[in-house]
């Protein structure tokens, strides 16, 4: 009952122009006023503008542009909302759904999420601290924390410390991740909407692209020999790179637990431990560079047949 509500949903979301731009300028709007809800409203229009690509067309996402772009700046009453909307909103949502269009798999998915990733990274590298570079998120995360930083003692305030240096490959990471799920969702709309009783794309099945090892080899190998603003830039890709290891990571132990025919309770179990244990995350992004190496999850495919 619910996948047809959510069907119908759907089916009058895509069914013109105007009904798509003026959902995703309200949800937009909202989450320029409501902060708190940002996240999962740019992921709900990340997702409806990759759905708006795969299911309308290229040209019919560039009249939502234009029509969400203008009701946006209009219900915020600021018309730099507009720009906001199209960096913000419409473009990973476009480059979401030229993933999902290019490739049967994942890959064209990993590309642009990547492509937004390192993006953002450039940007909260370069261009926000501006000639302030590390100093400017030191100083940040210092003003944030500074209610509770003299509770804290020394071994904690020097990883608080290294939290803050590493503050641009985490918020880029927290949107990779963002771009990766709406893409997920996107994915699974377009199911509903063409009746397919099996996704056609799942998670069990993401990988990263063969070619980032080679870029996360470099970058790992450039930590040990750089110093200063390259060590920053090389330690930052590093760990926005490893994220999406750790996705693939996920992805293999989803394809685990499905080869063994557990419970999903299990797999919502080993959420939970990995919430809990930061040391479990680093595992998982391990076992998805071994899985990226060793093809693991071609094994478990075999067994599982």
């Amino acid at each position: 009952m619910a996948g047809r509500a959510d069907a119908t949903a759907l089916q009058w979301f895509l069914r013109g122009r105007w009904q798509a731009s003026l959902t995703l300028a309200m949800a937009f709007t909202l989450a320029a006023l409501l902060p708190v809800l940002a996240g999962p409203l740019l992921l709900l229009c990340a997702s409806l503008v990759a759905l708006v690509v795969t299911q309308a067309g290229r040209r019919e996402s560039l009249e939502v542009l234009a029509i969400a772009g203008v009701a946006t700046a209009l219900f915020t009453l600021d018309p730099s909302y507009a720009l906001a909307f199209g960096f913000a909103a419409w473009l990973p949502g476009r480059l979401l759904g030229e993933g999902l269009l290019r490739s049967q798999g994942w890959s064209g998915v990993a590309w642009a999420a990547l492509l937004l990733a390192l993006g953002t990274l450039a940007l909260t590298l370069w261009v926000i601290p501006g000639t302030q570079g590390e100093a400017f998120w030191q100083t940040q995360v210092a003003r944030a924390t500074a209610s509770v930083v003299k509770d804290l003692g020394p071994a904690q305030r020097q990883m608080l410390g290294e939290l803050a240096r590493l503050m641009p490959a985490l918020l880029a990471s927290a949107m990779g991740l963002l771009w990766v799920l709406a893409a997920l969702l996107a994915s699974r709309w377009r199911d509903r909407l063409l009746a397919h009783p099996q996704p056609e794309r799942s998670f069990r099945d993401w990988t990263v692209p063969g070619p980032v090892l080679w870029l996360f080899s470099a970058a790992v190998l450039s930590t040990w020999v750089v110093h200063g603003p390259l060590l920053w830039l090389a330690q930052n890709l590093v760990l926005l790179l490893g994220s999406f290891y750790l996705l693939q990571g996920l992805s293999l132990i989803h394809l685990w637990f499905a080869a063994r025919a557990w419970p999903r309770a299990a797999l919502v179990a080993f959420y939970v431990v990995l919430v809990l244990l930061s040391q479990v995350l680093l595992l998982t992004s391990f076992l998805g560079l071994l899985d990226q190496i060793f093809h693991l999850r071609e094994r478990i495919s075999a067994r599982r047949s």
